[in-house]
């Protein structure tokens, strides 16, 4: 029923991984128009922060597919249909990196002095300090 704020976010998140890449959409609708569309039809109490952050995790983890394997950074990313792109940044044991997944791939930019290892579609690959990386 997703009376939770935060239900919709994680249903978003496990889609993804499960490869329904619709659903994974619906539920991400879901959780960032909470309270636009008022859904629960409490919006009149305040706005849900538990349900923006959500919106944020299911583009995160959910479409852009990060997770923390065997101490590193893993992406395993899809574009949903509609869009042409995304992008956003994640800061990881000091390093900042700004990720952008597009019809040209993935794109890791690393805006931070040290060199990072990531895994992208289950490959290793290596980002020096100050560069960019496309996946394509």
């Amino acid at each position: 029923m997703h009376e939770s704020s935060v239900s919709p976010c994680v249903h978003a998140i496990l889609a993804a991984k499960l490869g329904d890449v619709e659903r994974a959409y619906e539920f991400y609708l879901r959780t960032s128009r909470l309270d636009l569309d008022d859904y629960n039809n409490d919006t009149e109490d305040g706005c849900h922060i538990t349900s923006m952050a959500g919106t944020w995790m299911a583009v995160v983890e959910g479409f852009g597919g990060m997770r923390v394997r065997d101490d590193k950074l893993s992406f395993n990313p899809f574009l949903p249909r509609k869009w042409k792109s995304f992008s956003f940044q994640i800061g990881f044991r000091g390093t900042l990196l700004k990720i952008k997944v597009s019809k040209d791939g993935v794109l890791i930019k690393n805006i931070s002095s040290n060199d990072i290892a990531v895994s992208v579609y289950d490959k290793d690959q290596h980002v020096k300090a100050n560069d960019e990386l496309l996946v394509s």
